[in-house]
């Protein structure tokens, strides 16, 4: 396969995978498909039968975001009109909006390709009431967390955008007896969660949110916020508490749990049977796309998934970065 430089620079950053090679299928998710639409049309204009799949970081329900969406496709399909795009969906609504659009689209969760071999319960001392893996953003809404559950609260995320670091600086400071840890390798998510009773996924809009499923997948329960996006497509309902967007509402549902204690066994068990599905729908649109079974798709289906040693030598230079011209949002 003759590969552009301008495209193998996207595989090797992993914001395009190659799903198939005969006949081609890639995938991306749409903000970096919308990035680069001119390269990648230019990419499978050369292959027969080629197809772009697309995975969703953001709702697509809503009239202005589908529009959108279907106007980026549009856009790859002037350049590369004999390609088949198909959306990958999170929401359960999803499809048949985007359907009337005039779209291919199935619903297969992202985060029903968690490889779940990566994540489990661990025994551990319950360190914290809740923990909440979240970058270090507005989006996040951690103002919904009470300051009264900071002292056993574990923060895992960090801040991403130079624009939001005095709302960093201050949802920190009113949570500054958390714990927060905002870099760590991969391999510690499974130990560092397994210390928390349960997860917390605040957001009112966004994607599924990778880590409301990891939670689950780590065995703890989840206080969830009503959102828009799609991570409730997963939820088991009987390990999630859906908590008013207040904090008396988080600080109920974390109490439920402490007192609920789930078996965490129980808690994996249950989201891997509603991600079944999901998987199940994307393996019969690659058998399609393909004429064959693909066998057992990469984690988060290749995608932003650099190899761990790679992925924390460039996490660690990123904090770097930022310490050297924030430090304060890196003290202990």
């Amino acid at each position: 396969m003759n590969i552009p430089a301008d495209v193998k620079s996207l595989l090797q950053a992993h914001k395009v995978a190659v799903l198939c090679r005969n006949p081609l299928v890639l995938v991306a998710f749409e903000r970096d498909f919308v990035a680069h639409t001119d390269e990648l049309a230019a990419f499978v204009r050369a292959y027969s039968g080629a197809a772009v799949l697309l995975q969703l970081g953001w709702e697509y329900e809503s009239a202005v975001k589908s529009g959108e969406l279907a106007g980026w496709i549009a856009r790859f399909r002037e350049r590369a009109p004999d390609a088949r795009v198909v959306v990958l969906c999170n929401s359960p609504r999803e499809p048949a909006v985007l359907a009337a659009r005039g779209l291919e689209a199935i619903l297969a969760n992202h985060n029903a390709f968690l490889d779940e071999r990566r994540y489990r319960p661990l025994p551990s001392r319950k360190r914290f009431d809740a923990a909440y893996l979240a970058r270090l953003t507005p989006v996040k809404r951690h103002e919904l967390i009470p300051a009264s559950l900071a002292p056993r609260l574990l923060c895992l995320g960090a801040i991403v955008l130079p624009d939001e670091v005095e709302w960093a600086a201050a949802a920190r400071a009113r949570l500054a007896a958390a714990t927060w840890i905002s870099y760590f390798p991969g391999h510690r998510v499974s130990g560092l969660l397994s210390q928390a009773r349960c997860g917390l996924a605040l957001s009112a809009i966004e994607g599924a949110f990778f880590g409301s499923s990891e939670y689950l997948l780590c065995g703890l329960p989840v206080v969830d916020t009503p959102a828009l996006g799609g991570r409730d497509a997963l939820y088991p309902p009987e390990f999630v508490e859906s908590a008013e967007a207040t904090q008396d509402g988080v600080a109920a549902g974390v109490e439920r749990w402490k007192a609920a204690q789930p078996d965490p066994w129980r808690v994996r068990a249950a989201w891997l049977a509603k991600a079944r599905p999901h998987r199940d729908a994307f393996l019969a649109l690659m058998r399609d796309l393909t004429g064959r079974d693909q066998g057992r798709p990469p984690h988060k289906l290749g995608l932003r998934t650099p190899h761990p040693g790679t992925a924390w030598t460039l996490a660690m230079a990123a904090k770097n970065r930022m310490a050297a011209c924030m430090p304060f949002l890196f003290r202990p």
